[in-house]
């Protein structure tokens, strides 16, 4: 999503952008045909010099000035053998810490600043919040608070292995505060089933939907319950107040930041963190002064122009002599 973010700020600048994948879900692939994005897709391993060649080809074909690439398979190996075909190459990341041969790195977490990077090919590296990509639906979206019983959003991410929504509702209807809950399901077909079934028999308290398009959503609600990585920083944007419960490692130190940044809570990691998480949103329920501060904290956190920023220093990587 990060990464179409980008596209969309680049093709509003008159630059063409191309997207090459692997795998991806059909879902996914529609979006960016949404944006009348070329995409094309190719069999190779992610991150093999098979793919690298694949990606080369691609360039070349397309004349490409830059290529992006997200995702942990792009390692060292990857990354030499695409700067050898000639173009740009920009990297996200989310981790810190390793040697990249790449001309730009992003780190769009809040608290990235404080990372090393072992740059070796003399790159640049961009980071923390300043640098959040945000799609263009969230660029002029204002969030709304609610005149009627708090509206919670829960979500943990594109993929929800372990129904953590499920679970997450099942705490969340302890709670004796008023409140409403849209809850993203991103499980199986059958997690998806259980789900609903729970929400059904718990009257109109719980709207239950698989992935669809978060921004309206997000923009709707007055706190949500959440992993980290870039729905968080969505949230912030926005002003909508959090509490975190991590589903992955990449996600702890933004979350952390987040946190510290006083625009979210955070409960944990994972289905034990339920609990502190439930706990943590019926204070917040209780406590419009304390959501509306930490909103205002998100807000100042992330400014949105993150994708602006990340275009021009592209722009400067071509025309730098």
């Amino acid at each position: 999503m990060r990464c179409l973010g980008l596209a969309q700020h680049l093709c509003d600048g008159g630059v063409s952008c191309s997207l090459l994948t692997t795998g991806a879900e059909e879902p996914v692939l529609a979006r960016w045909r949404e944006e009348e994005i070329d995409v094309q897709e190719h069999q190779a391993e992610r991150g093999s010099l098979e793919d690298a060649a694949a990606t080369l080809a691609a360039a070349a074909a397309s004349g490409a000035q830059w290529i992006v690439a997200d995702g942990y398979e792009f390692g060292s190996d990857w990354q030499c053998a695409v700067k050898e075909g000639g173009a740009k190459l920009l990297c996200f990341d989310d981790l810190g810490g390793a040697s990249f041969a790449a001309d730009l790195v992003v780190n769009q977490n809040p608290g990235a600043q404080d990372l090393s990077y072992d740059m070796r090919g003399g790159g640049r590296v961009l980071a923390g919040p300043e640098y959040v990509v945000l799609r263009k639906e969230f660029r002029h979206m204002q969030w709304e608070p609610s005149s009627d019983a708090p509206r919670i959003l829960v979500t943990f991410g594109g993929y929800d292995r372990g129904n953590l929504a499920l679970a997450a509702m099942g705490e969340l209807a302890k709670l004796k505060e008023p409140f409403s809950a849209t809850v993203i399901c991103s499980a199986d077909a059958r997690g998806l089933e259980e789900a609903q079934a729970f929400a059904a028999s718990h009257g109109k308290q719980f709207h239950v939907t698989p992935p669809t398009d978060m921004a309206p959503l997000m923009a709707a609600v007055d706190l949500a319950l959440c992993a980290g990585g870039t729905t968080a920083l969505e949230m912030a944007a926005l002003g909508v107040s959090m509490v975190l419960v991590t589903v992955a490692d990449n996600q702890e130190p933004g979350a952390a930041a987040l946190a510290g940044a006083g625009c979210a809570r955070m409960a944990g990691r994972g289905v034990a963190a339920l609990s502190q998480a439930t706990k943590t949103l019926g204070d917040l329920l209780r406590d419009p002064a304390a959501r509306e501060d930490m909103g205002r904290a998100g807000a100042a956190l992330v400014d949105g122009r993150g994708g602006e920023r990340i275009a021009e220093a592209m722009r400067a990587g071509i025309t730098a002599p």
